[in-house]
């Protein structure tokens, strides 16, 4: 015990270090426990994400916060089983006529190629061949997948069940489980601790909320412009692109493609017509919206927010680079609170 109380400073920083790699090899080697943790950490950031509304809601309407919640949840719940129910027969539709759609762009493809004389070139030849192999092999994938895809999709059903039920739980008890970790700390951490926190989510917020706003305005942005010019999955699209401009710079350059892909089965001219569409919105975002919506709210440097999202992509894919810059602010405003804190 004396030894204990001596060097208290540097066994527990251990303790944590031991207990946190524990948890972490259970969650990767457990599968059910890495499901459970899974829904949990899911659930928590839907909670932290309509907290926000929650609040709105609660102040325009003077609801108190269970009903706030639930009301907030039974919304976009409802609106989930709205778009799969639209989403879901067109995609199914659409992809009986994969097989024709794929043969017009190779007719298109041969066309171009003999009006300018590239079918002679043995290099071209191989290029194409190559492209046509590797894609023919990418849409049979897909299409082999996607029944065995979709039993999982109805297999997660359940877990998609759960999540709305601890996202409400959060809402509702999120203060009175916030309070009881801090009581895990030590008195005088408790101070810091309540501040890096409140500093935390005074930051987060302001980023998601402005995040959110700006995918929606482009969402129906595209939808509108995708709608005028006849491209098909004009919704699809629209949701597509707004919910990936949440990825700053990349996220609006890859929600563009399958839009214009996309036209392109159509005709080439529709195809012009969507790229000049796509990157005229892309203007608008980068330009004019995200500069007053967003403004200065993570306050980092371009090319940190870069850096960060190129990590994020390695280690984790598109979710990797969502999640990327949220816990780059996390870090900073870590850092810079204890570092006020110890200096």
């Amino acid at each position: 015990m004396l030894v204990y109380k001596k060097y208290k400073k540097i066994i527990n920083p251990i303790l944590i270090i031991i207990v946190a790699l524990i948890i972490l090899a259970l969650y990767i080697k457990i599968k059910t426990l890495n499901s459970i943790v899974n829904i949990i950490f899911i659930g928590f950031i839907f909670a932290y994400t309509l907290k926000p509304f929650r609040d709105g809601l609660s102040e325009k309407f003077k609801l108190n916060k269970r009903v706030a919640s639930i009301s907030i949840i039974i919304v976009i719940v409802f609106s989930f089983i709205l778009l799969s129910y639209i989403i879901i027969p067109s995609i199914l539709r659409e992809s009986y006529n994969f097989g024709s759609i794929l043969d017009n762009i190779d007719i298109y493809i041969k066309n171009i190629a003999k009006k300018m004389n590239l079918n002679d070139l043995s290099f071209f030849q191989g290029i194409y061949e190559q492209i046509s192999e590797e894609a023919n092999m990418f849409f049979a994938k897909i299409s082999d997948n996607f029944l065995e895809n979709l039993f999982l999709c109805f297999e997660s059903l359940v877990s998609l069940a759960i999540i709305p039920i601890v996202t409400y739980y959060f809402l509702v008890d999120g203060d009175l489980i916030y309070n009881k970790l801090l009581l895990i700390l030590p008195t005088e951490k408790r101070i810091i601790a309540k501040k890096v926190l409140n500093n935390l989510d005074k930051v987060l917020s302001r980023y998601i909320i402005s995040q959110l706003l700006l995918s929606l305005i482009i969402g129906i942005l595209t939808f509108i412009v995708l709608l005028i010019l006849d491209v098909k999955f004009a919704l699809i699209l629209g949701i597509f692109n707004g919910i990936l401009n949440i990825v700053p710079y990349f996220g609006p350059i890859i929600g563009g493609v399958p839009a214009i892909f996309i036209a392109l089965m159509d005709s080439p001219n529709k195809a012009l017509y969507t790229i000049i569409a796509v990157f005229l919105i892309q203007q608008i975002e980068g330009n004019i919206l995200s500069p007053k919506i967003t403004g200065d709210s993570t306050n980092m440097h371009p090319i940190i927010i870069i850096i960060l999202l190129l990590v994020g992509e390695k280690l984790g894919g598109l979710i990797g680079m969502v999640i990327a810059v949220p816990i780059g602010v996390i870090v900073k405003v870590i850092y810079e609170d204890i570092n006020d804190y110890l200096f």
